[in-house]
């Protein structure tokens, strides 16, 4: 199951509700130099991208109402 938004970036692992959030949280700390590579965090801790999050979250029912022909997750289809 998909935890929350994430971005990983130089090792670190920044989460929150949403990638702006993530996003924020990285802005506050000055690491904002370099993208990072946006996913989400699984329930058991583990990083995945948007895609496999996509795979993940639709196996267990958390995306009903998306739109299948797009394959990537964003937070706005889990809230």
């Amino acid at each position: 199951m998909i935890k929350e938004a994430a971005i990983f970036k130089d090792g670190i692992i920044w989460t929150g509700r949403r990638h702006s959030d993530c996003i924020s949280k990285m802005i506050q700390s000055g690491e904002v130099s370099k993208k990072g590579i946006q996913g989400f965090i699984t329930d058991d801790g583990r990083f995945v991208d948007r895609q496999q999050a996509f795979e993940i979250a639709l196996a267990c029912g958390q995306i009903p109402n998306c739109d299948y022909n797009v394959r990537i997750l964003f937070s706005d289809h889990l809230y």
